[in-house]
């Protein structure tokens, strides 16, 4: 009887060991249990993450802080000389939005969250249907897009407080009306869909790339037509944004938005947060090599290469975290949604069967031990924080800004890149030295002792050693709540 593992695949490939085959046996009831974990995940992870007034998550509080100054009428791109000393990293568009929530209301974190899961769910959507598109039925798309809420990374992006999440959406849906082949869809909607992914982020760039690459390749026609929207598309709102902001909003978005470069740091941050998907990641370039190869390569296959290479470049940035590799995800299983027969890969069934049950078991595991035991921990901690705050009068210096946020109205600091610029030479820290000197701050939290030896990297990221020594010449520990600290000004 012949061996049906043996045949050839799409991608010319074919798998014929006994134990190969005994594997690939399990795909089909391994790919049944994506939906439903999907879903398990998802509610656990919204358990742990979901809090109107409080964020564990560090940058969150400050995304919010920036929405909430835009919904009251304050200008987010400003100059960085005087308190509170904050400034918009990104472009306005997921500041916009979530301000725009914010007016119905009040100071919240539910807003953006809803924000950013609307458009987890719009990706999902957008496979679904190219998968139609492709195939003729909706069911592959949306099983990828279910698979997608097993990956750590983009399941902790889902319900988070930032931008890239909702730029990598418009990024999809450019895609999208690109492939319908209409002028309208891919001369028009597609180019302003791709304006509106880079005025959510700034680096938002590789669709667009990938398409004026295709077109000048395959349609020139259509080239210089594309290229025009998307110029003038991010041209106008450029020029309007720069006159309203006096300059600042290139100065905040590029000047200061430039991190430290670690060209190190890129190996180990791509395996902890891509490589949950490290199977279907190098099926998807191998598939894609091999079009490039025979000539068959199609705009997927240039947006699959330029994501690819921006993903790989931009992980040297320090600070860098599962949102860098967002759109990588989505790209490779688009790639494979349109190569192969997700979720089924012939000749790979055995490689696809190993993938999903790695997904299967380290998606609850990050939910539950990698991130939940910390963040849980933190959650329990907030409520006797905040009431610590509340008996102390004056600013608040913390580590976690949702503290001084819901108890002050706002954050004096956005420690991570105040630290960052004053390293660079960019601003000057002894002004923060010379407020804890003179103990302006009611109290002072933080995620580490500061009285001990500092060998946290996240500690050395957000305090320089002279604002570490100010602390402790002027702040005594009042309480451990782990994972914070509360500090007030010394006898």
């Amino acid at each position: 009887m012949e061996r049906t593992a043996g045949k050839p695949t799409q991608d010319g490939t074919g798998e014929s060991s006994p134990k190969a085959s005994r594997i690939a046996r399990w795909r089909p009831s391994l790919s049944r249990w994506v939906p439903i974990m999907a879903v398990a995940c998802f509610l656990a992870w919204s358990f742990v993450a979901i809090r109107p007034d409080f964020s564990w998550d560090d940058s969150e509080p400050e995304i919010l802080n920036l929405a909430w100054r835009l919904a009251n009428g304050e200008t987010i791109y400003r100059g960085i000389e005087e308190p509170p000393f904050a400034f918009a990293p990104y472009p306005p568009l997921y500041f916009a939005a979530t301000a725009a929530m914010l007016k119905f209301t009040g100071l919240s974190y539910l807003p953006a969250k809803l924000l950013s899961f609307l458009a987890a769910l719009s990706i999902g959507w957008a496979l679904a249907c190219l998968s139609r598109q492709w195939h003729g039925t909706r069911k592959p798309g949306l099983w990828a897009a279910c698979l997608l809420f097993l990956i750590p990374a983009f399941l902790y992006n889902s319900v988070r407080c930032q931008a890239p999440i909702l730029a990598v959406a418009f990024s999809v849906w450019s895609l999208v009306f690109f492939l319908r082949n209409r002028r309208i869809d891919t001369l028009c909607i597609s180019p302003l869909l791709a304006v509106l992914a880079f005025y959510t982020k700034q680096t938002q760039i590789a669709l667009p790339l990938a398409m004026i690459v295709y077109l000048a390749l395959k349609n020139r026609r259509w080239l210089f037509p594309y290229a025009a929207v998307l110029a003038a598309g991010g041209l106008i709102p450029f020029l309007w944004l720069q006159h309203i902001t006096h300059g600042y909003f290139y100065n905040n978005t590029v000047e200061l938005a430039q991190l430290a470069y670690k060209a190190w740091l890129i190996i180990p941050i791509f395996l902890h947060h891509a490589g949950p998907l490290i199977i279907f990641l190098a099926l998807a370039l191998s598939i894609c090599l091999r079009r490039f190869k025979a000539g068959t390569w199609e705009a997927v296959d240039w947006y699959l290469v330029c994501v690819s290479g921006l993903t790989f470049f931009a992980l040297g940035r320090v600070g860098a975290h599962g949102q860098y590799v967002l759109e990588l995800l989505v790209a490779a299983l688009l790639f494979l949604l349109r190569t192969t027969g997700l979720p089924a890969i012939r000749g790979r069934e055995a490689l696809v069967s190993i993938q999903i049950l790695i997904l299967l078991l380290y998606a609850p595991l990050f939910v539950a031990v990698e991130e939940g035991w910390w963040d849980m921990s933190a959650n329990r901690a907030a409520g006797r924080i905040y009431s610590l705050i509340q008996e102390s009068p004056g600013p608040v210096l913390a580590q976690q800004n949702s503290f001084p946020l819901f108890s002050r109205g706002g954050i004096h600091i956005q420690l991570f890149h105040f630290t960052g610029l004053a390293r660079a030479g960019l601003w000057d820290q002894n002004r923060l030295v010379r407020e804890i000197d003179a103990r302006t701050f009611g109290c002072v939290v933080t995620e580490f002792p500061f009285e001990e030896p500092v060998r946290s990297d996240n500690a050395i990221e957000r305090f320089t050693p002279e604002m570490i020594q100010a602390l402790r010449r002027n702040y005594r520990r009042i309480e451990t709540a782990f994972p914070y600290y509360f500090y007030m000004r010394a006898p």
